[in-house]
């Protein structure tokens, strides 16, 4: 049987099998991460490369609490924020508790306090009262302001950390499918070896950062079971007992998709024109971002995942379907529209689901 699967961003159009690419400028429109170093010797941009550069998981969590510990003290509120928003995508399977709640702190402790506002000349002075009863009306005291609305950065927070919660935990009965796909099945293979060949890539992403993304999502996907393993075309030696799946960049077959996962012919196509149209429509596009995610949700359909997850936050989602229905957010949340909700890498349930499918 020739099946294949695709990811979807933002309002997708459903088809048959495959889905249509129709809804992704408008979701290109999420914020980027600070890519550009800044003066201080903190830099989100460069804990992001740190990650990035260390495929070992052990030793990428390792470097990063070090990092934390010599940095983070006096790392910009800015900076930091970037580290705590994408924590989750920068670390994979890295983002421990310890590290999550070490970052959780500084961001935390660099948080504004409550401001105080001067009196200025143009406003009733402040009333001070004396000893005697009398009423000075002279002088200027700093008047502490309560907020008389919610303040923005806190709604923001806790969109994120509601985001966070859900890629961490899986609550019983939150698994829901759109059934949109076959039930699922098992892992294409216990053992899996994704080939990278970089010919056809679009300009701006290298090899090794291209390879990197693939790695996270390989190592992130084994918590359902299997081992996969990531090479490049020229070092790759056909493997006994091994599932060889080319990861190729190819527009001839892509069905108006960014990603396709074909489970017979054994491929993952990434479209180049996809991406370089991304880039056109917003130039502060993370195109990282969008990779990996793109690449989280095709291996997981190598792992037996089907139909695609009805929880906006899981990274085998999409967010509508034809008939106008939307993806679900725990306590009957709303989808945020500045920042991109779905996770970069497996949530908690999208590896319940992979556990259950492969009986593990």
């Amino acid at each position: 049987m020739y099946f294949y699967s695709s990811v979807r961003l933002g309002f997708y159009q459903l088809i048959p099998l495959a889905l249509s690419l129709c809804g992704v400028l408008a979701w290109a429109q999420a914020p980027k991460p600070q890519d550009k170093p800044v003066s201080s010797a903190c830099s989100a941009a460069d804990f992001k490369a740190m990650a990035y550069s260390i495929n070992d998981v052990l030793l990428r969590e390792k470097r990063a609490l070090e990092w934390l510990a010599r940095y983070g003290a006096d790392c910009p509120p800015a900076e930091i924020q970037s580290i705590h928003n994408n924590l989750a995508v920068w670390l994979g399977t890295a983002d421990t508790p310890k590290v999550h709640l070490t970052v959780k702190d500084l961001y935390q402790s660099k948080q504004p306090v409550a401001s105080t506002l001067e009196v200025s000349k143009n406003t009733a002075p402040a009333k001070e009262i004396l000893p005697s009863g009398s009423v000075n009306t002279t002088s200027t005291k700093k008047v502490k302001t309560l907020p008389n609305k919610v303040d923005e950065k806190t709604a923001v927070s806790k969109e994120y950390q509601l985001r966070e919660s859900e890629i961490a935990q899986c609550l019983p009965n939150e698994i829901a499918n759109w059934n949109d796909g076959s039930k699922d099945t098992q892992m294409i293979s216990p053992k899996t070896v994704y080939v990278y060949d970089h010919q056809s890539a679009p300009t701006g992403l290298s090899e090794d950062a291209v390879f990197g993304v693939l790695q996270q999502a390989a190592t992130a996907w084994e918590q359902c079971g299997g081992q996969n393993t990531v090479v490049l075309k020229r070092d790759f030696f056909e493997a006994k007992g091994s599932m060889k799946i080319a990861v190729v960049w190819n527009d001839d077959d892509k069905l108006g998709t960014i990603g396709l996962a074909n489970i017979t012919k054994k491929t993952l196509t990434l479209s180049p024109e996809a991406f370089q149209n991304l880039k056109k429509s917003n130039a502060n596009r993370n195109l990282m971002e969008t990779l990996q995610m793109v690449v989280s949700h095709e291996v997981g359909h190598f792992q037996g995942l089907t139909a695609h997850s009805r929880r906006c936050v899981d990274v085998l989602s999409y967010y509508t379907n034809d008939a106008g229905e939307k993806c679900s957010i725990r306590d009957n949340g709303i989808l945020p529209k500045h920042f991109e909700y779905r996770s970069m890498l497996p949530t908690a349930c999208d590896i319940q689901r992979c556990r259950i499918a492969n009986k593990n």
